[in-house]
């Protein structure tokens, strides 16, 4: 399997053992007084209780995400539109091609004693055409769209369904944790449950479900900038299609310096996003791979990047790499098999004293709002929730025993990632139980991007022709013919 490349002054944050290791205070519930850009409480392991609707407040998710229940739907569609989805789904050239079919078809929906008329097209990349190729009975994803018909038709506040379930999340769940723990701490993320999907009466699968990157989501953490351009990738609009200025953002694909990307970017608020990633080990996002991402412009402020998708995040790097929960803070490329290329962006921040200061003070900051025993809660509730339908699927591609076996890595990883990164930024700070030097370089783990060979560091000169990053700048054989 291909390991997936993924991409306000200063405030000095330190991570206490309390914070880290799950013997302090949880991290404030979505929603709670006091943040005012978080989402309705997630229940996870709390008592029995729905959410709100969307429209109740303006950071609610709808009762489609109560956490505490699995909600069994379906949706009925003709013999014909299911042979053209079928077909749809099986032409991996044109996903490969970056022009994946779109096509929208009539459904009826139904959720409990609830029937609506939807639409519904298939959704996914890698995960779309790996299950094509490798799988004897492949799952698609889903959009399943209640305004196609009628703008302004909605189903329990939501516009649009996604049934998201990425081939390489062997616990079911990771999108699920991710999302729900981004908004918990302030990060614009989609409301996010589990639930199974039949199709013309037969079980088709389980899935994550999840609320759209959209207006709403815009409108619920960007209160006061609400309209601005939304790129998927930092390619694609997502809103404002006829009127997106592409002139800016040729201005920040074009920046080479930091001085140029700070004029550009809400770096703060960025930093704090790249973060949160690190914290959640994302291997598919900004951090991590560099091209699974949004960029929001927020106007004055600048551009800000969102995450997208954390499926594989969490035990993702546990199970397909070797590199356990220590998947570096900065040099997250290091170690890996066949990694993406990391950002530019990104690499202007770490490359730079001042920021890449502020980018350590920001995987701090995130850290210490991950709690353990919150974490683990939902891990042990959820999966215990999807047990039964994990068994049933007929189109999982692991097994009973591999899904009890990555949700045990899961657990592993929520408890061990956060004394990790402690001891990262404990070394950043320069705390000398922490900051060893393997290689005898002079440059200590957390600042070494191979700490194993002394001939490489961010105080060695770029060596032309050996295929290493020899300075640590994330660049390989730069300046050389």
């Amino acid at each position: 399997m291909r390991d997936r490349g993924i991409r306000a002054g200063v405030l000095m944050v330190t991570l206490g053992t309390a914070s880290c290791g799950g013997g302090g205070s949880p991290a404030p519930p979505p929603g709670a007084p006091g943040n005012d850009m978080t989402p309705a409480p997630v229940p996870g392991s709390t008592p029995a209780g729905t959410t709100p609707d969307a429209s109740d407040s303006p950071h609610a998710c709808s009762d489609l995400f109560d956490q505490n229940a699995l909600p069994a739907y379906a949706f009925d569609i003709s013999a014909t539109d299911w042979a053209s989805l079928d077909a749809d789904f099986h032409d991996i050239a044109d996903v490969l091609a970056g022009t994946p079919p779109q096509t929208y078809y009539p459904v009826v929906f139904h959720a409990g004693s609830e029937t609506v008329n939807a639409a519904v097209r298939l959704r996914g990349k890698s995960s779309w055409v790996n299950t094509v190729m490798f799988d004897a009975n492949p799952k698609m994803q889903f959009d399943v769209s209640f305004d196609q018909t009628d703008s302004k038709q909605k189903f329990h506040g939501v516009a649009t369904l996604h049934f998201d379930m990425a081939r390489d999340d062997f616990t079911f769940l990771n999108e699920r944790i991710g999302n729900n723990w981004l908004r918990s701490i302030g990060i614009a993320a989609p409301c996010s449950s589990s639930a199974t999907l039949a199709v013309n009466g037969a079980l088709y699968g389980l899935y994550v479900t999840e609320d759209g990157v959209n207006k709403p989501l815009l409108q619920q953490f960007f209160p006061n900038d609400a309209g601005g351009d939304l790129f998927k990738g930092g390619t694609e609009a997502q809103t404002n299609q006829s009127t997106a200025n592409w002139a800016r953002l040729q201005s920040l694909q074009a920046a080479a310096d930091i001085a140029t990307l700070q004029g550009l970017v809400d770096l703060p608020n960025t930093v704090l996003e790249w973060g949160a990633e690190v914290v959640l080990e994302d291997g598919d996002g900004y951090y991590g791979g560099s091209h699974n991402y949004y960029l929001y412009d927020e106007g004055s402020p600048g551009y800000v990047w969102l995450p997208d998708h954390t499926d594989s995040a969490l035990e993702w790097i546990s199970l397909f790499t070797s590199l356990g929960v220590q998947e570096h803070p900065l040099y997250w490329w290091a170690g890996r098999p066949l990694p993406d290329p990391p950002g530019p962006d990104y690499l202007l921040v770490i490359n730079d004293p001042t920021w890449r200061a502020r980018y350590v003070q920001a995987i701090a900051a995130q850290a210490a709002k991950w709690n353990p025993s919150q974490i683990l809660g939902w891990i042990d509730a959820w999966s215990a929730q999807i047990a039964g339908a994990v068994a049933a699927d007929p189109r999982k591609w692991a097994t009973v025993d591999q899904f009890q076996a990555a949700v045990a890595a899961m657990r592993d990883m929520a408890q061990r990632r956060p004394a990790y990164l402690q001891s990262f930024v404990s070394c950043e700070n320069g705390d000398p139980a922490q900051s060893t030097d393997a290689d005898g370089d002079g440059v200590p783990w957390c600042n070494d991007c191979d700490d194993a060979n002394p001939a490489v560091s961010p105080n060695a000169v770029e060596v032309c022709g050996n295929q290493l990053d020899d300075n640590c700048n994330g660049t390989v054989d730069e300046n050389c013919p």
